[in-house]
């Protein structure tokens, strides 16, 4: 199971990350914005992807499923780590970097897990074995509140990017 997963966020979580770093590199330049839009597209199409992987009939299909969803649900980094670098002034932005991942660290991987986690012990009453898979499948909600939360800040980056006095 360890190579299965393992293989998945490799993969995945590569090709994301090199995907949306590029995607924000190319559009981002004429409009700051697309490094928040990128991300709301991407989770936007992400959570259908994890739930149609979490009911795969099959293990192999559900390799591919959970593949594309590992890469859509990680190419936010680039695009966003780029725009924390520039709604702060220069010497602001390691500050702002190290700010920025303590708390998606702290918030995301910390609280993240131990929610699913508490989640699915919750719900074992109701779906038994099944309750990792609902638990997952029901915090997927927050992919949704991040693409529309991303959707929003698209509208306002541009004018929060940060711009050297001449």
């Amino acid at each position: 199971m360890s190579l299965f997963y393992g293989s998945i966020v490799l993969i995945g979580g590569v090709a994301g990350t090199w995907l949306g770093g590029w995607l924000g590199d190319r559009v981002g330049k004429a409009n700051p914005g697309a490094y928040a839009l990128i991300p709301a597209i991407c989770f936007l199409l992400a959570a259908p992807a994890y739930a149609a992987g979490l009911f795969a009939p099959s293990r192999e299909l559900a390799w591919f499923l959970f593949l594309i969803p590992q890469m859509l649900g990680l190419a936010w980094l680039g695009p966003i780590i780029a725009a924390v670098q520039h709604i702060v002034p220069p010497n602001m932005r390691a500050t702002a970097s190290a700010g920025f991942l303590f708390i998606n660290n702290l918030i995301g991987i910390g609280f993240g897990t131990w929610f699913v986690g508490r989640m699915s012990d919750q719900m074992t009453a109701a779906y038994g074995q099944d309750s990792l898979r609902y638990s997952i499948l029901y915090t997927l909600g927050f992919y949704l509140l991040s693409s529309a939360l991303y959707f929003l800040a698209a509208r306002r980056l541009g004018r929060d990017w940060y711009r050297a006095e001449a």
